[in-house]
């Protein structure tokens, strides 16, 4: 286990990480995940002016997904904070030990 897997599993122990639902495809059984949401809208700097992002997303572990086929994530349904989403897409986020050690940012819309 490298300090990697320790961070990562440090932080989605910790309060900061919420339990998810993500239902992969319909006849699926639901999966239990930890994830970070990031479905608020973030203000970034822009030239001149600060600007609201508008795509909420969340973060999951790589190894949560790992028997996932990365394909099957588009139009899954992702459950936290009490509200449903739609996977829309899905990027690596790799750890500097890999993808498969980093997580998965889930681009999502509401349902």
């Amino acid at each position: 286990m490298s300090i990697w897997d320790l961070h990562y599993n440090a932080l989605y122990s910790s309060p900061l990480a919420v339990d998810a639902v993500l239902v992969v495809a319909c006849g699926d059984p639901p999966r239990t995940i930890r994830a970070f949401d990031k479905t608020a809208p973030k203000t970034i700097s822009f030239q001149s002016g600060d600007v609201l992002t508008i795509a909420p997303a969340a973060m999951v572990r790589a190894s949560d997904l790992a028997d996932v086929d990365p394909a099957d994530l588009r139009d899954a349904q992702l459950t936290l904070n009490g509200k449903t989403w739609r996977v829309v897409n899905h990027q690596p986020v790799p750890a500097p030990t890999g993808e498969a050690g980093g997580e998965i940012m889930l681009m999502l819309s509401e349902v």
